[in-house]
């Protein structure tokens, strides 16, 4: 009864801000889950401590970087979006290194190639199809053993040759060129070029803010512009997000620092992930130390200036606590929200100017009673028409379809 009061009055809510924005619909939508993968369980594996999806443009398969499995995991997507276990490559494997800590993913070559950041073993781990299989191809990492990087005591100093020391992130560039790297040991940002051959080599390390003289704050998330000409670098530690102009050859010249209690700047302690509006207007940053969305609009100067913190006061509890990862529509209209340390995922309408506002808030799935709690990761289909989220310390992975509809 409770979860039916609450669906109810975001519906009614959502009705009258319609109503004040003098709308002749608006578009609502309804999570059905339709899948539920546990490690272990059933054939599934990979899923222990799972910190990240990606998913293959055509929707037939789904990589998984599970973080103590160190496992790079492959599934299959069938045509109803169900998932079938196909692959797993562990660093248990001796042959197979890179994957300790496995903590991001990014496709390249028409989703031909799969690069794992593994956080503990500093390296980017590539993998290749092989007919409608994936093979290992080669590890780039310094080689350095983890219990060295992480004593903060003892300096690697000029061992870290490539700056992918605590690789947290990878992301790569829309035409496919290159790879970035947010990496939080390095306190760096490696850049790499992808080779007409599809050889990956070192073209940069970028370990401060250059004109701005500051560093990066141990960055953590990446994001680029829609049209790859400004990188965005959130710094955990330094409660910063740093803004860099990219030419066409992915070189990179700092030109703002936002930081958090400066210039207007709140709520932004501990930033962990970072998306974009597909206008490139407005920034949305999740704000894990203060269990807030940021919200930041690009002014007409070109400046990102503070607009929006969203928080737990704005949600009506505290499910936002700890919020890590976010998602936003191909259309920009709609962002996906979720705190690893809260409850629930949180659907929050984007108005025109930028502004978030809470269209509901889904705490357990109603028709099976699956709670929704601790939510690592959020991953939203190309086509906006399935949700995947990963929890962590339940090691499962859920998948979701979204339906939407108009309420007049």
């Amino acid at each position: 009864m409770l979860i039916f009061k609450q669906i109810l009055l975001s519906l009614i809510f959502s009705i009258m801000i319609a109503s004040l924005n003098f709308s002749l619909a608006t578009p609502m939508q309804n999570i059905e889950l339709i899948q539920v993968l546990r490690d272990n369980i059933d054939g599934a594996d990979g899923l222990d401590n799972p910190r990240f999806i990606s998913i293959t443009s055509d929707h037939s398969k789904v990589f998984v970087a599970s973080g103590d499995d160190d496992s790079l995991a492959i599934y299959n997507l069938d045509s109803d979006f169900k998932l079938t276990f196909s692959q797993i490559f562990k660093n248990s494997a001796s042959d197979i290194n890179g994957l300790k800590g496995a903590s991001s993913i990014t496709l390249l070559d028409n989703d031909k190639k799969v690069i794992v950041a593994g956080f503990y073993d500093g390296a980017l781990t590539l993998f290749s199809s092989d007919k409608n299989l994936y093979k290992f191809s080669k590890e780039i990492s310094d080689g350095l053993d983890y219990k060295r990087v992480f004593d903060r005591s003892i300096s690697v100093g000029k061992l870290d040759t490539l700056g992918l020391l605590g690789a947290w992130e990878v992301i790569s560039s829309t035409d496919n060129n290159q790879l970035l790297v947010a990496s939080y040991m390095s306190n760096a940002i490696a850049i790499f070029d992808v080779m007409p051959d599809e050889n990956i080599a070192l073209n940069n390390i970028v370990i401060q803010n250059g004109v701005l003289n500051a560093g990066l704050g141990r960055p953590v998330s990446l994001a680029l512009s829609p049209m790859n000409d400004e990188l965005y670098v959130l710094g955990f530690e330094g409660h910063q997000l740093t803004i860099f102009d990219r030419d066409e050859s992915g070189t990179l010249l700092a030109k703002q620092i936002l930081t958090n209690g400066i210039d207007g700047v709140e709520h932004m302690l501990n930033p962990q992930k970072v998306v974009v509006s597909p206008n490139g207007k407005f920034l949305y940053v999740a704000a894990s130390g203060s269990n807030a969305i940021v919200v930041l609009k690009k002014d007409k100067n070109g400046k990102f200036v503070f607009l929006q913190a969203f928080s737990d006061i704005d949600t009506d509890g505290n499910g936002l606590n700890g919020v890590s990862s976010l998602a936003i529509s191909s259309d920009g209209s709609t962002i996906y929200a979720a705190g690893e340390s809260g409850t629930g995922l949180f659907i929050l309408n984007v108005n025109d100017n930028g502004l978030l506002q809470l269209e509901s808030k889904l705490l357990r799935d109603v028709n099976t009673n699956y709670e929704l709690k601790g939510i690592s990761s959020i991953t939203l289909t190309n086509d906006d028409r399935h949700l995947l989220l990963t929890k962590a310390k339940s090691d499962s992975l859920l998948v979701f379809k979204v339906i939407v509809y108009q309420v007049k």
